[in-house]
């Protein structure tokens, strides 16, 4: 470099200016294009993205039908476990910069990532121990897969930034928007195959669960091997000054020496002056920045309490939902795809389209607007879902929950008026002279399904008054928890015989029907079921039994029924199932007399549990609204974080922005365990009315913030001036930031004015 600021080019070339050269040099650094290593890291990525959302994405279902877990339950372990994974990057943060180092800390912790999802597939594994076995193990690897996909979170993305170049801007932000697109690649795949195999894949007799974690487990080991193959082209960027420890060493010494400052000598302008020795201004002073953005942090763990109900209430939602449109059906958990799917829409589309026109037009459209727009947005997408599930519940079939309820059904399978009398029901009480009580009809059923009582032992008695000598006394058990049905039919013309069995009242996690048999014949029987895709199901049901024929599909049936007696005898039938519907069939005997053929029979249809009447596809608006907001909120609430945060600082603050997703996750965690609101409209409401007021609090904690100009953050005039000479090289003409705002940190304030991103 000559004396006059410019470089020697090579001989019989003319010299160049120090900016001309600088522009020459990151010339050839962008030439360079993507290091080879980046790939490798982007797989890694899309394959562990699989993994934990192909994993999440059926967790609460494979809770609530394989491990048999009530909602309430199956939602809080849900979102226990989305704490933890929410709570962990801090600890990976930590030990990234301080001991371990980026490289280190993905490599260990994806290990012990798939040794979670191992646990979690052994879980699933029928003839590996009971259900308490299957829980202990599922439990111990979900708290394994929290560790480990927490500790990599803050790491991996960071890790792939650190393979560029200072001067290779442009392949760093097409990296990051890469990066971005492989996550959600991989949500979205894992979200529409995870369900899939599920439901279609029979393993162990049952929904093959095992499978479904099982291939998800597969590919977290795949993306280990990816990671280790760009070893050797890896830039691995030592860990630094432990600034957690130093950042929380120079935070209690703040609050001890105010606390030790007598009131009235308290004159510092911020509590954390009092850490000031003279030694530290740079630490306190970037920690002063931090608690800034802290601060409007506090609302925001509301909004993750909400959207990350998309993978359990929501879930649950669609259970109690029609999946079909025409012949295409929607499995439950398959609806959570809408949300990655409008993601990798509308961020593309709203950088093209929206945020220009916003500019062209001086529309003031500020990052913490955004996120105002965003928590807003959320609360009304829980105002869609509770409308909807209002709808539902008109149809919703009222059952025993709890081991404090009960329910009895008698159903009449003889061939004469039943009357029964027993203290279960006012309506059943009978007097001293034994009259009174119920009359059911033959082939009929007393109308008490959704009659809720407290389980214990009663005494029923039952007789058909024109047929003398036939009145019987009983003596039965109603279980809590449990639907229970008293199926009295004729043994023979002067007696008798009686079934007390329970029938479902949880629908099936496809979506799909179930049907129970009861045979009051004399003789088994075998039922063929024959659907309108001529696949044929094939049933025994034994004398004054009940037999379970589940996952039947919408639509129509032949039922051929065969007496396995010494003379056989056929006789077909045909019903229709609905989405959702479980129910419960009767065959009966028609007559008793010497005369009668054995073939002198019927079947009798009830319905357990009414089935899904309102369309699947009605959720659409909710995640679409949901999705909407998280773009606003999520989004631009990353950036704003990282902005706003000083260098030393952005691991930190990124891991505490992570941990507002941890806090949200608590708030449904309580909620759920209280079971205070047994109605889940209501429940929904709650939620849209507390992200209501965190909002209110935002939008006022917002005025009151002043964004920070980058060049606050610069420790000496060596960096002022760098940031000068960049800004102004940058800068429009007339000095505006794009929007016709004034280029200045404190005048583009918050809430009042555009940030200047």
């Amino acid at each position: 470099m000559s004396r006059h600021g410019r470089y020697a080019g090579k001989e019989g070339e003319p010299l160049l200016k120090a900016d001309e050269c600088e522009k020459v040099e990151v010339e050839e650094y962008e030439q360079k294009g993507f290091p080879k290593c980046i790939f490798f890291i982007l797989g890694n990525e899309f394959c562990e993205r699989y993994s934990y959302y192909g994993m999440r994405t059926i967790l609460v279902l494979y809770l609530k039908y394989y491990l048999k877990w009530d909602d309430d339950t199956a939602t809080a372990v849900y979102h226990a476990f989305t704490v933890l994974a929410y709570l962990f990057p801090l600890l990976g943060a930590v030990v990234a910069d301080s001991w371990w180092g980026k490289y280190n800390t993905i490599l260990w912790l994806s290990i012990v990532y798939s040794i979670g999802m191992v646990l979690n597939t052994m879980g699933a594994i029928g003839p590996i121990g009971d259900l308490t076995v299957h829980a202990v193990l599922s439990s111990i690897g979900l708290l394994v897969i929290a560790i480990g996909t927490g500790g990599i979170k803050p790491c991996v993305s960071a890790f792939g930034g650190d393979q560029f170049e200072a001067e290779q801007e442009n392949y760093r932000r097409r990296f990051f928007s890469l990066f971005y697109f492989a996550i959600n690649a991989g949500s979205l795949v894992s979200t529409f195959v995870s369900p899939l195999i599920r439901d279609e894949v029979k393993c162990f007799g049952d929904d093959c669960y095992a499978l479904a974690f099982g291939i998800p487990a597969i590919l977290m080991v795949v993306a280990i091997f990816l990671f280790l193959i760009g070893t050797p082209w890896y830039k691995r960027v030592m860990p630094s000054d432990k600034i957690f420890f130093m950042a929380s060493k120079c935070v209690w010494a703040a609050w001890k020496n105010r606390w030790n400052t007598p009131r009235k000598q308290r004159n510092k302008e911020h509590w954390m002056d009092y850490a000031d020795d003279g030694t530290n201004s740079t630490l306190v002073r970037d920690l002063k920045y931090v608690f800034r953005v802290l601060f409007l942090y506090i609302p925001l763990p509301v909004f993750w309490a909400l959207f990350d109900q998309q993978g359990s209430r929501w879930t649950l939602q669609a259970v109690r939902m029609d999946g079909y449109v025409g012949s295409l059906r929607i499995l439950p958990d398959q609806m959570q795809i809408c949300n990655p799917l409008f993601i990798v829409c509308m961020i593309p589309l709203f950088e093209a389209t929206l945020y220009p026109c916003l500019r062209h037009f001086n529309i003031n459209f500020s990052p913490l607007r955004r996120m105002t727009l965003g928590m807003i947005l959320a609360g009304l997408s829980f105002v869609v879902a509770a409308l909807i599930q209002m709808k539902i519940d008109v149809n919703l079939t009222k059952f025993p929950e709890g081991n404090g309820q009960t329910s009895l059904r008698v159903i009449n399978a003889g061939n004469c008026d039943l009357t029964v009398q027993s203290d279960i029901y006012p309506e059943w009480m009978g007097d001293m002279e034994g009259s009174g009580g119920v009359v059911i009809g033959p082939g009929s059923a007393s109308d008490t399904k959704e009659e809720l009582i407290k389980p214990g032992t009663f005494m029923i008695n039952y007789d058909c008054p024109g047929k003398p000598g036939l009145m019987t006394s009983k003596e039965i058990t109603l279980v809590g928890k449990e639907a229970m049905d008293f199926v009295v039919s004729e043994e023979s013309a002067t007696m008798f015989k009686d079934l007390l069995s329970h029938h479902p009242t949880e629908k099936s996690d496809s979506g799909k029907a179930s049907v129970g048999i009861i045979n009051t014949l004399n003789e088994p029987v075998t039922v063929e079921f024959r659907g309108e895709d001529k696949g044929i199901k094939t049933l025994p049901v034994a004398i004054n039994q009940r037999q379970e024929l589940e996952q039947l599909n919408k639509g129509s049936y032949e039922m051929t029924v065969t007496t396995n007696g010494t003379i056989k005898h056929s006789k077909v039938f045909k019903y229709t199932v609905a989405t959702g519907g479980l129910y419960t069939v009767v065959i009966r005997q028609l007559t008793y007399d010497a005369i009668a053929s054995a073939s002198d029979f019927t079947m009798d249809f009830y319905t357990d549990i009414y089935e899904n009447d309102v369309n699947i596809f009605w959720m659409i608006p909710q995640y679409f609204i949901i999705t909407l907001g998280e773009v606003f909120l999520s989004v631009t609430g990353l950036e704003f974080s990282y902005s706003q945060s000083p260098p030393s600082m952005k691991s930190i603050l990124q891991s505490f922005w992570l941990l507002t997703v941890s806090i949200g996750n608590i708030i449904v965690l309580i909620i759920a365990e209280a079971r205070l609101i047994p109605n889940q409209a209501d429940e929904y409401f709650l939620f849209a009315g507390l992200i209501g007021i965190a909002a209110i609090a935002f939008i006022i904690l917002s005025i009151r913030y002043e964004y920070v100009d980058e060049s606050e953050f610069a420790e000496d005039d060596e960096d002022q001036q760098k940031l000068a000479e960049h800004t102004f090289s940058e800068k429009p003409e007339n000095g505006a930031n794009g929007t016709g705002a004034v280029s200045n940190g404190k005048e583009n304030a918050g809430f009042e004015h555009e940030s200047g991103f």
